[in-house]
C-alpha cells in the first residue's frame, strides 16, 4: 500500500518536568486512509537512543488514538537508566488491527520520522505488546524493516498468529530475544491454553533466546505486572 505523507502535530503531551523525565510529542501518521495517532517519549534530543515500539491492547477498539498516550505506560521504567532511550507508538483501530498491513506500516512510517527529526538512524529496536498488542510483536517481527532486538509479551496470546513450531522456524523470529510474562489468574487468555503453546514456541527456539515468566496470581492488565512484578519489566532494560 502506498504511503501518504504525515503529519507532523509536534503538540507536547503534559509530563510532570520533573528531572529524569520524559517528555512526549504526538504525531498523526497516514498509511492511505488509515490515520493513525501516535506519540514518540524522549528525554531532550537523543543522540544514540535504544528505541522501544509500545503495541497497545485492545486493537479493534472504536477508541483510535490510544497511541497517544500508550507508550507513556513504559517510559517511567527507563527514567533510571543511564543510556539514552525513545518510546514510540501508534494506534490500531477497527479493522485496522495489528495483523494488517496499514498497522504495521504506520510504526515503520513513524519511526522513519522520529529519524528525520532527531537526525539519528534507527536500524534496532525492541518491542512491547500487552494483551493483543503481542500480535502486533508478532506481525512487525514478520513484516516490519527494521532489526528486532528484543520482545516483551504481557499477557499474550499468539495462537492467532500461527502454530509454535511453525512460527519459531521463521528466520526473523529466530533474531532477537522473547520473554513471556503470564498469569495464572488472566481471565482473557487462560493459561491452561496460553502456556502450552508458549512452552513449545519457547522450547523450539531455546532457553537463551526465549524464556516464560509466570505467577500464578498474574491478571491480565499491565497495572497488575507493574504492581507485583515490576522488577520482571525492569529486567527488560538493560
Amino acid at each position: 500500500m502506498k504511503t501518504c505523507a504525515f503529519v507532523l502535530c509536534l503538540v507536547a503531551l503534559a509530563f510532570a518536568a520533573r528531572p529524569g523525565s520524559f517528555s512526549a510529542d504526538s504525531l498523526q501518521i497516514s498509511v492511505g486512509s488509515f490515520m493513525s495517532p501516535s506519540a514518540v517519549w524522549h528525554r531532550g534530543i537523543p543522540k544514540h537512543p535504544q528505541v522501544y515500539i509500545w503495541f497497545h491492547g485492545g486493537m479493534q477498539s472504536s477508541k483510535c488514538a490510544k497511541g497517544y498516550e500508550a507508550g507513556g505506560m513504559f517510559a517511567p521504567f527507563l527514567e533510571k537508566s543511564s543510556k539514552e532511550n525513545i518510546v514510540v507508538s501508534v494506534s490500531a483501530c477497527k479493522e485496522n488491527h495489528w495483523l494488517t498491513q496499514p498497522a504495521l506500516k504506520a510504526v515503520d512510517v513513524m519511526l522513519d520520522s522520529v529519524a528525520a527529526r532527531f537526525r539519528i538512524s534507527i536500524d534496532t529496536v525492541s518491542l512491547i505488546g500487552v494483551s493483543d498488542g503481542g500480535l502486533g510483536i508478532a506481525g512487525y517481527t514478520l513484516y516490519g524493516k527494521r532489526t528486532v532486538k528484543a520482545r516483551l509479551l504481557v499477557s499474550t496470546n499468539l495462537a492467532a498468529v500461527s502454530d509454535a513450531e511453525n512460527l519459531s522456524k521463521t528466520f526473523k523470529v529466530r533474531q532477537g530475544s522473547w520473554t513471556f510474562l503470564q498469569g495464572g489468574s488472566d481471565r482473557l487468555y487462560p493459561s491452561n491454553r496460553t502456556l502450552p503453546w508458549m512452552e513449545q514456541f519457547c522450547s523450539a527456539l531455546g532457553s537463551k533466546q526465549c524464556k516464560i515468566r509466570f505467577d500464578e496470581r498474574g491478571e491480565h492488565d499491565w497495572s497488575w505486572w507493574t504492581v507485583n512484578r515490576e522488577s520482571w519489566i525492569r529486567d527488560f532494560v538493560p
